[in-house]
């Protein structure tokens, strides 16, 4: 055999799923040579069943056997640089020392095949001879039970270290006050010795100013169910901060949610670490033979009960085995929907993208296709990029494109105009790279993160065309759960698998369809389903609304195609074939017996609600006592009729938010396909139509009803409503045909349904019919009677869904006829204000219609209100507390302009403050040499067309400020005298005025610490606010700055001097109140820090004052007369009151 380094050097020229292939093949054939490493042998080794995995048998050199085991890779695109390895052994009994090398196998280095096996041998080898490992593979949590848990660490959390720490305090310390700039939190985590993480979090309520709020809602519920934060863990430093760019390819990342800005250290331990719950023992499996038993006695005694009794639990010792709703723990780390794709994509992209866009100076969107292009070529980056560079730019002019729109929010790139060589803000970057591909994840391959191929947005994440990803999407469980959706809403879960059956057994299932996933299915009969109806008048009908485009079609009779007859199959020795491998009539067959098999979604709910002991695995769906009868393939279809819906659908509940006047056979569900910016552009189009009619500033709007028969909504759901093909004829024009009265929607178009329901349904759907919001102006329709026919998709929005349920006893589908009563004061919910001349009626009788948005919205403010910003613990405090010796900065010699203020405290002179009576401490002289000292390891030079500060102009300012604040505290006088010197020197360090953006001039500084006055100035020569101030030769934005006693606790109080801006109610923006304040909850009680530094914050003020939403600052025509100081805190006040901000105690004090 050649050796291990020319076996892993042979293919390098290869990389991802090709590398793995060849580098397979070579192990294979260095076994049949006799593959020997320390010892011992590797026996044999051939490919697994699925992609990217492989078995090896390894013996001793006697030929005595020593382990069996399975390994399978991450992703093979990644391999062999940034993959993992997962590991198993199917040998019935494993020693504990060669267990623990099995789970050491997953913190191994990502290396080519012949490396890992060699590591392993060598592993093996340690174990059999010492009788364990080294540390790195151990466990060091001895409180953990070992019979119920395996657990493998990742390398960077439990490997003991003894080398000296390299956390660059300063550097963390200047890059955690980069983070709270840009309006996120971060915080250090240590684990011990030099083990620690880093978290980056925002509070689920403020990523709801981006992203929008019935996106987050239909992604996954948890987001808005109470108040939490989005979290991002960072590990893998082991123990060295900054990292280096090699070493940043080797952080792992976590995404979840905490209550609180970061989790416990408990909880982040775990959350860094890979558990193995124990599976089911004998004590289970008796318990699962009981149940199974009095299961089919209990369907023997009750097969004829009616639906009423059916929901009686057969065995009623189970209720008490109801799992209790877990504690609700504020610092725990919980994982939701999408945190699986997240962390994938981080842990196997993010990096890589960093690397491509500093080398090729591409933005995100651009580094993304680039990647993608040369994974699938397996092509270098530099010959895929010369090769489809205009394709690549076009990706970054789109996104540009899309921000400059407004309809999509994206976060800050901190790469922007960052050099190759400048160090990075590693965590910064990272979270600001997650918040942007959570925002745009609908865009997005849920499973290999390509950008989808597709004009139709759907509202949730879903998986592209590859039958790969859609395995690794149902099979390996990487999309939503569907046990959470059916214990917190199994009517929805009812309602989408009576849906696709009746789909299928009607012969309407079409795209999509459940293919890649790796179906076994009996060979199915294909006479169990209806022939497809090919007749012109039962077409099927589709309308799209959110996202697509319109097709015109012909009316005209489409062709009868015949039946194609039954491909024959190959069927294996369990009488089982490839689903991917039926014809279309055989697959909705199939989907038709394997749904059948599936118990009624209660009973599910049931099991999966079980209570089980601590460190047991939760009940799955494959644990049920009926699951001996049920087919892996079934469990699969469940899945994919839950996790292919790209819709939100949720029922109502309340009668409060109930439509009034609908019949009571009509189950109600809250109802919303399209894009997540779908609901803007509907907004958009509303607001425009006010500009254009008079009628609309009144009744911006109108509804209407869409019906269509069970069968056709599995398509609807998935695809928006969209028309492609004819029902009932286009008599009035091509586009959206809607009903003005419902009765119509109900009986004619949700009707014709020709076979019978999925017969373990509970809610046994008959007809679906969309209530549909409309921009209000009929005059530009298609069509506005005696239908409306729109043709303008972004026009139209679904709000609720009626489902008529033939379940429901002693109900009707006749409107009720007791006339609603008039609005009582109980009514929370408002009801829409309807257009009366177009009324919307059941049956010639009006109906009332919940404002859509009502419930969201007060979830939303429910939200705001609970939203306290917890305290920096001590570990994050010391970070932004950290000072670095004034001997320690000067011997280093090369401080950088980027760190933050190194000082100590010795040598600020607070020993020679005395406080005045009733004044603040006066600046101390102590201070100037200090300032010298550092001036002159300053840079002393800056560009010759640098910003210039204009002392005259400033005076002429501040020449009748009112008098500087008259009281203080020591420790606020150490704060203010430390924040003063760190602003100083970052001034003074600055390679350029212009970049820096802000400006202190000394010379108005005066005696008093607690008066600050500050300029911000070279604003975007884009901005408008930027055009006035040139037109106008105003050199800057002056800003007076007043500091409390109690500062930091509280935050000071900002107000502009001069110029003048445009008040909000006359056209102006920029976050500027009447007064000359500034509208920021950051700068009151609500959202102030004490971590906060003054710098950042009047970043952050600069920021708001060029943001263009929702109006671009202006100056006011009288811009010269300056702002006074009592209308600045009236400003200030009524902006606090808008925005339920609390303002600081004192105030008045402070500034009058």
């Amino acid at each position: 055999m050649p050796p291990t380094s020319t076996l892993a050097a042979k293919n390098i020229n290869l990389k991802g799923r090709k590398r793995f292939v060849a580098d397979l093949e070579d192990l294979k054939v260095a076994c049949t040579q006799g593959f020997v490493a320390h010892g011992l042998t590797l026996k044999s080794v051939r490919a697994g069943d699925d992609e990217g995995t492989f078995e090896a048998i390894i013996t001793t050199s006697s030929g005595e056997h020593v382990l069996n085991v399975n390994i399978m890779l991450s992703d093979t695109a990644d391999y062999p640089k940034t993959h993992n390895c997962f590991s198993y052994s199917p040998d019935s009994h494993v020693a504990a020392n060669i267990q623990s090398v099995i789970e050491g196998i997953v913190s191994l280095p990502s290396c080519s095949l012949v490396e890992t096996m060699d590591k392993v041998f060598a592993n093996i080898t340690k174990a059999m001879s010492t009788g364990s490992l080294e540390s790195e593979f151990e466990d060091d949590d001895e409180d953990e039970e070992g019979e119920d848990y395996a657990v493998s660490s990742d390398d960077d959390i439990y490997m003991s270290s003894t080398s000296q720490n390299l956390m660059k305090m300063t550097r963390l310390q200047h890059d955690f006050l980069e983070i709270v700039a840009r309006g996120y939190r971060p915080g250090l985590i240590r684990f011990g010795g030099d083990d620690f993480c880093i978290s980056v979090s925002l509070s689920v309520i403020k990523l709801a100013e981006s992203v929008p709020p019935r996106a987050l809602n239909a992604w996954d519920r948890r987001l808005l169910s109470k108040t939490q934060h989005l979290v991002l863990l960072i590990s893998g430093f082991r123990g060295v901060y900054p990292p280096s760019d090699s070493d940043a390819t080797k952080l792992k990342f976590h995404v979840g949610l905490s209550g609180i800005h970061k989790p416990s250290k408990e909880h982040a331990k775990d959350a860094c670490r890979n558990f193995v719950l124990i599976t089911n023992d004998a004590e289970d499996e008796l318990r699962l033979a009981r149940e199974k038993a009095a299961a089919e006695a209990a369907m023997m005694n009750d097969f004829e009960m009616d639906e009423e009794d059916s929901d009686t639990d057969p065995n009623p010792a189970t209720k008490a085995e109801i799992e209790e709703e877990e504690e609700d723990v504020p610092d725990r780390f919980d994982k939701f929907s999408l945190s699986g794709s997240l962390d994938s994509l981080m842990n196997h992209q993010f990096a890589k993208l960093v690397n491509m866009r500093r080398k090729y100076g591409l933005g995100w969107a651009g580094a993304e296709r680039l990647l993608s292009e040369a994974e699938k070529s397996q092509k270098p980056e530099q010959e895929v990029l010369e090769n489809k560079l205009q394709e690549i730019q076009v990706e970054d002019q789109a996104e540009r494109a899309m921000i400059r729109k407004n309809t999509t929010i994206l976060p800050d790139d901190p790469l922007y105009g960052i050099g190759k060589d400048e160090e990075l803000d590693w965590p910064l970057t990272a979270f600001c790279y997650l918040i942007r591909r959570l925002t745009l994840c609908t865009l997005y391959c849920i499973v290999c993160h390509n950008k989808l191929d597709t004009d139709y947005v759907a509202l949730k994440p879903y998986v592209c065309n590859s039958k790969l990803c859609s395995y690794r999407y149902y099979s390996l469980n990487h999309g939503p759960s569907v046990e959470y959706d059916i214990i917190h809403n199994p009517e929805t879960v009812d309602l989408l698998v009576s849906i696709t059956y009746a789909a299928a057994i009607e012969s309407a299932l079409d795209e999509p369809l459940p293919i890649g996933m790796g179906l076994r299915v009996p060979l199915p009969d294909v006479t169990k389903v209806l022939p497809p109806q090919t007749s012109y008048s039962a077409l099927q009908t589709r309308v799209m609304i959110a996202g697509g485009h319109l097709q015109n079609s012909i009316a005209t009779p489409p062709p009868t195609t015949p039946i194609e007859s039954p491909r024959p199959q190959v069927v294996d020795s369990d009488c089982l074939c490839d689903f991917d491998d039926l014809d279309l009539q055989q697959m909705r067959a199939s989907v038709v017996q394997l749904l059948d098999s599936v118990p009624p979604i209660l009973e599910i709910k049931k099991h999966l609600e079980r209570k089980v002991k601590p460190g047991k695995s939760k009940p799955r769906l494959v644990t049920m006592p009926e699951a001996a009868d049920v087919l892996p393939a079934a469990w699969k279809l469940l899945r994919w009729c839950v996790g292919s819906c790209t819709a939100y659908l949720e029922e109502i509940s309340s009668q409060e938010e109930s439509i009034k006047n609908v019949g009571s056979c009509w189950r109600q569900y809250r109802f919303s396909v399209g894009a997540p910016d779908a609901e803007a552009k509907f907004n958009a189009a509303v607001e425009e139509s006010k500009t254009r009619n008079q009628n609309a500033k009144m009744y911006p709007s109108l509804y209407a009803f869409h019906g269509s028969p069970v069968r056709n909504w599995h398509s609807i759901i998935r695809n928006g409503l969209w028309f492609k093909s004819i029902a009932n004829g286009r008599a009035y024009g091509n586009g959206v045909y809607l009903a003005k009265d419902g009765l119509l929607s109900m009986g004619h178009y949700a009707g014709g349904n020709r076979a019978a329901g999925w017969r373990n349904s509970k809610i046994c759907p008959s007809s679906c019919v969309a209530i549909v919001e409309l921009v209000n102006l009929p005059s530009e329709f298609v069509s506005s009677a005696p239908h409306f026919v729109v043709d303008k998709t972004h026009w139209l929005f679904v709000r609720y869904l009626l489902v008529k349920s033939r379940a429901t006893q002693g109900s009707t589908d006749e409107p009720e006829t007791i006339p609603i009563p008039p609005r009582q004061p109980q009514q929370l919910t408002p009801f829409v204000k309807l257009d009366p001349a177009h009324p919307v009626t059941l049956g010639q009788q009006r109906i009332q219609i919940p404002e859509p948005t009502h419930q969201l919205e007060t979830i939303l403010r429910i939200r705001q209100a609970e939203a306290v910003e917890d305290n920096p613990d001590s570990e994050d405090q010391a970070v932004f507390d950290f000072v670095e010796s004034a001997d320690e900065f000067i011997g280093k010699g090369k401080g950088k302009a980027n760190d933050p203020m190194e000082i100590d405290d010795d040598e600020m002179g607070f020993d020679d403050y005395s406080p005045s009576k009733g004044a603040p401490y006066q600046l101390s002289s102590s201070l100037a040499p200090t300032l010298a000292r550092q001036q002159q390891l300053l840079p002393k030079s800056r560009p010759v067309d640098d910003w210039v500060h204009d002392s005259e102009y400033v005076q002429s300012a501040v020449s009748k400020l009112m008098p500087p604040p008259e009281l203080s505290s020591p420790g606020a006088t150490m704060a203010v005298q430390k924040e003063l010197k760190a602003l100083l020197k970052e001034q003074k360090s600055c390679s350029s005025l212009k970049e820096l953006g802000w400006f202190m001039s000394e010379e108005f500084m005066g005696d008093n610490l607690f008066q600050w006055i500050v300029e911000l100035h070279s604003f975007d020569e884009k901005l408008p606010i930027a055009k006035d101030m040139k037109a106008k030769n105003l050199n800057s934005v002056i800003f007076e700055i007043r500091f409390p006693p109690d500062y930091p606790i509280s935050p000071p109080f900002f107000r502009i001097i001069t110029p003048r801006f445009l008040p909000f109610i006359h056209g102006g923006g920029g976050h500027v109140t009447g007064g000359g304040s500034i509208c920021m909850d950051l700068l009151t009680s609500s959202g102030w820090l004490p971590s906060y530094n003054i710098a950042s914050v009047l970043l952050q003020i600069k920021l708001a004052i060029s943001n263009l939403d929702p109006r671009p600052a202006r100056l006011a025509p009288n811009w010269n007369t300056p702002y006074g100081i009592l209308e600045a805190l009236q400003g200030y006040k009524r902006a606090a009151s808008t925005h339920n901000w609390t303002v600081p105690a004192g105030l008045d004090k402070l500034v009058c």
